[in-house]
């Protein structure tokens, strides 16, 4: 099997939520100016679209804010998952819908994908063993 590589969260997020987290991950916490700035390095963006996005996110829980100096304008946001967590969420929220949609085919299917990874049966086999409460 080939090495993995980063999956590509724009697919599922949208390419500029995804760039936003790709950015908070790299870089920390950040104010709305902050990421507005550094994100304008690589795309022109506005200043309200980077608002409006993290707003989004918020509702998503996939950043967090803080505001450690009391004025909004200390506001500070961060990843409020890791990249694991992003992709796990969405593998779930995916196979869950697809699952409830087609039942056993979808469970044949997920299967079917993984056959030839080793470390994917083996990751499989292990979460299949933990107690239910733990999952």
């Amino acid at each position: 099997m080939s090495p993995r590589k980063k999956a590509d969260l724009g697919k599922a997020l949208g390419t500029r939520q995804a760039s936003m987290l790709e950015y908070l991950w790299a870089h920390g916490p950040q104010s709305v100016s902050e990421l507005h700035r550094g994100l304008s390095e690589r795309e022109d963006l506005a200043y309200t679209t980077v608002f409006t996005e993290l707003s989004r996110m918020l509702k998503k829980r996939l950043v967090a804010k803080s505001n450690d100096g009391g004025s909004h304008l200390d506001m500070r946001y961060r990843a409020a998952m890791t990249r694991e967590d992003v992709v796990s969420s969405i593998v779930a929220q995916t196979l869950g819908g697809l699952i409830s949609a087609h039942g056993p085919a979808a469970v044949h299917g997920f299967v079917d994908a993984i056959a030839d990874d080793q470390g994917a049966l083996e990751e499989l086999r292990r979460l299949l063993a933990r107690s239910p409460k733990k999952r």
